[in-house]
């Protein structure tokens, strides 16, 4: 082979391996949680970041109420939305057990690629030769079968979050899903190497425009749902401050929960503060896909902040469930 056809190769292949950076990292951000079930924000589209102890809790009458506030709760769901979780959970399974099947191919894929590289390199194979068209287009395939299931993972999440302009993302990534089919069916049609080229470019861009919809569709759907946290949150530290001031003025020492309150607030504020950084990224035009995992990693530190608060909650409805008890049994009570 002419030094100057490998060469060529090389520059060929430099543009196909660019789908190895495509598909690796950060890309996958709401990849299966299996992988990363606590740094996942889809889980976040799925739960209430705040959990049971955010449920139902408009007022405080103690913290005695708030388990079977929450049991109430869940028994008054409807059989309906209990069989839409069950058949969501289970649809979310079925794209999680989809999504790691496609990524063992990929790497399966990739693999046998770079050893056909190595083969040309080393001058033991033709560019064009069946064996290394066969390795590029399973390769390729590979590739796009594990885009198309990361989308519809993605897609799945923002259909059961029912959040704002869910109907228009998800119009967008089926467009892009269907772009995708499109270049598959493509690669089947190629017969060279250079023809295969020219659907990695096409690709690449597919790709870069539904990895942005999939960061900025997950992230807005994630900040939706600690802004409705963060608005509960608001009302139960208003309604945790009347609670203790009503207990000081009764006498009790509540040096420990003011500082517990003021710690719980301040954590929420935090909270806040980044949800809203990570929006003002959402709402900017021309967004890059470094913009978009800047404003994730905001609503991580958002959700790391609504943790910490809620161990500093669990911590004051045990002292204030212990102060009920002992206000019952008509004992002297000094919460320290």
């Amino acid at each position: 082979m002419k030094k100057s056809r490998v060469l060529h190769y090389l520059a060929c292949f430099t543009i196909v391996l660019t789908l190895l950076s495509l598909l690796s990292g950060d890309s996958f951000a709401a990849r299966d949680s299996s992988e990363h079930e606590n740094d996942n924000p889809n889980q976040y589209m799925r739960e209430d970041p705040h959990g049971s102890y955010m449920n139902g809790t408009d007022s405080i009458n103690g913290a005695s109420s708030t388990e079977s506030d929450v049991k109430q709760e869940q028994k008054n769901l409807s059989s309906k939305n209990r069989n839409e979780i069950s058949e969501h959970k289970q649809g979310i399974k079925q794209l999680q057990e989809e999504l790691q099947f496609h990524k063992q191919e990929y790497r399966k894929a990739k693999e046998d690629f770079l050893k056909i590289r190595n083969s040309i390199q080393r001058e033991e194979l033709d560019l064009d030769s069946e064996e290394a068209l066969n390795a590029t287009k399973f390769y390729l395939n590979s590739s796009i079968e594990y885009m198309i299931a990361h989308l519809s993972y993605v897609k799945s999440n923002i259909e059961y979050s029912k959040g704002s302009g869910t109907e228009e993302k998800i119009v967008d990534i089926d467009k892009n899903i269907k772009l995708l089919e499109i270049e598959r069916t493509n690669i089947a049609k190629a017969s060279s190497h250079e023809e295969l080229v020219v659907v990695v470019r096409s690709v690449r861009e597919i790709w870069n425009n539904a990895e942005k919809t999939s960061l900025s569709s997950a992230g807005e759907t994630v900040s939706e749902k600690i802004g409705e946290s963060l608005k509960k949150s608001e009302n139960l530290s208003e309604n945790l401050s009347i609670k203790v001031e009503d207990m000081k003025k009764t006498g009790v020492n509540t040096a420990e929960l003011e500082t517990e309150l003021a710690s719980y607030i301040s954590y929420i504020k935090s909270a806040q503060e980044k949800k809203e950084a990570a929006d003002s990224i959402y709402s900017s035009e021309n967004t890059t896909r470094e913009d978009l995992q800047k404003a994730n990693n905001y609503l991580r530190q958002s959700l790391n902040d609504i943790s910490k608060a809620n161990k500093i909650l669990r911590k004051m409805f045990g002292e204030l469930k212990n102060y009920e008890i002992e206000r019952d049994k008509g004992s002297e009570v000094n919460i320290t």
